[in-house]
């Protein structure tokens, strides 16, 4: 049950539509510009540099604030940081599919941010650095991403397996299985990027955005 509670709490959070509603604040609709996600990267193209960055910020927040929350609430519990990964994974479920948007949400990346923020501190160095060279190097914000989905799954494990996160062994099995389902649907949910990126038709990186439609 506590699971389930943690989980439905990190979902609520997860369901505020960050870039959809700083697009509103400007009147403008940004499901219907650009790639229509409602994440970091198309909040950025179309709104500019700094909605782009707030939406970020928010986006991680709704990972980090249930966790904390949680957390908070289960202090003194054994499982209390199995409880608040739970309440960390429903806000990117939540992000993913938010029932405030029609289940039409964003990747998932920032709000998963936030939960390695949460969980897996350590990690978030690597991760990020992961990001920036494959950017860096690529201009492809979404190779950066997908990269960083690829690896998170391992560099949990092992942060884990040698006691360098908030969790105990015995709760490897059981948050090791999620830390992959994380990957995994962040991966699923650039489908439509890899795609893109096989046929040399992806948009590369630029801080000048666009109005117009970028797929």
């Amino acid at each position: 049950m506590y699971r389930l509670l943690a989980f439905v709490i990190g979902y609520a959070f997860g369901n505020i539509p960050s870039g959809y509603l700083m697009g509103k604040a400007k009147k403008v609709d940004i499901t219907r510009q650009g790639s229509g996600n409602i994440g970091t990267t198309n909040t950025l193209r179309v709104l500019g540099n700094l909605p782009g960055a707030l939406c970020l910020v928010f986006d991680c927040l709704k990972g980090v604030i249930p966790a904390l929350i949680i957390g908070q609430l289960t202090k003194g519990s054994d499982l209390s940081a199995v409880y608040a990964f739970y309440a960390a994974f429903g806000a990117v479920i939540g992000h993913d599919f938010p029932l405030t948007m029609k289940l039409h949400g964003g990747k998932g990346i920032a709000t998963s941010l936030g939960l390695f923020i949460v969980s897996y501190p350590v990690i978030v160095l690597p991760q990020l650095l992961v990001f920036i060279m494959a950017v860096s190097i690529t201009r492809y914000v979404s190779l950066g991403s997908i990269l960083c989905a690829a690896t998170f799954p391992f560099m949990a494990s092992i942060a884990i397996m040698t006691g360098h996160s908030i969790f105990s062994v015995s709760d490897a099995p059981e948050i090791v299985i999620l830390s992959f389902a994380v990957g995994i649907l962040a991966i699923v949910r650039h489908r439509s990027n890899i795609k893109r990126l096989l046929d040399h038709s992806e948009n590369k990186f630029s801080f000048h955005h666009r109005n117009k439609e970028d797929r």
